[in-house]
């Protein structure tokens, strides 16, 4: 349908207030068959959920399951700390592995885990079964950051928890940027793995610090990823 302006422009009518005038037409029709205002709600409740998660993705599904998350997260984060220490933490080696960390006094701490135990033991089998030298890094600070990739004898860095092809959520109120290490010179390594979501466009820190040849064996994703698909991607890796 189109509408004339006063200024004698056409305007198309948007789609998003189609589809809304629907669903008030089919809330209302709801009513009038059912009469029942009980089976309105509760069809208004289905298809704002619906609505929520094909708009809002897995950050809805996470406050829709917030209250199991309130006592399952915590007893995940001890579980992990105490598998961690089995391992080397905080010291420099040739694979670093940077842990996002939570600020437990923020809400997001609380509904949206940076990673589970089962995703940190699956990454533990790829390094062993690599040979792998490595270290964890739970606390790192943006500074701490920067030491690592300065230093010329750690040669792999992952960066383990939430972010986007072009920054790293390090810690609940702490955001690193992949672009600040655009200098090959001082900071190359020979892999970089972004294991957390990616976006469809720009530059990684993999394109910024990495050898050609290399790129294509580092852990990365153009794509918002789960659990599922890290440990899919990491086992795929130890084929």
């Amino acid at each position: 349908m189109i509408l004339e302006n006063a200024g004698g422009k056409s305007n198309k009518i948007e789609l998003k207030l189609i589809i809304y005038v629907l669903y008030v037409a089919y809330l209302m029709f709801v009513l009038l068959t059912s009469r029942s205002i009980n089976l309105m709600l509760y069809a208004h409740i289905m298809i704002i959920i619906i609505f929520s998660l094909l708009y809002f993705g897995r950050d809805f599904l996470y406050i829709l399951i917030s209250p199991i998350w309130l006592l399952v997260f915590p007893i995940e984060s001890i579980v992990i700390k105490r598998y961690l220490k089995n391992f080397k933490q905080n010291i420099p080696s040739r694979t670093v592995v940077i842990l996002a960390h939570s600020d437990w006094h923020k809400l997001q701490a609380w509904i949206n885990p940076n990673f589970f135990v089962s995703e940190i033991r699956m990454l533990v089998k790829y390094l062993e079964k690599n040979g792998s030298d490595f270290s964890f890094y739970t606390d790192a600070t943006i500074n701490d950051v920067y030491k690592i990739m300065s230093n010329s004898e750690i040669r792999e860095v992952c960066f383990y928890g939430h972010g986007t092809s072009h920054m790293f959520q390090l810690s609940t109120n702490e955001m690193l940027y992949y672009c600040d290490f655009n200098n090959r010179g001082k900071y190359g390594k020979d892999f970089i793995h972004q294991i957390h979501c990616g976006t469809s466009h720009g530059k990684s820190l993999i394109d910024y610090v990495v050898p050609e040849e290399n790129k294509i064996k580092c852990f990365f994703f153009r794509k918002s990823i789960t659990v599922i698909d890290i440990e899919k991607e990491l086992k795929r890796k130890m084929a």
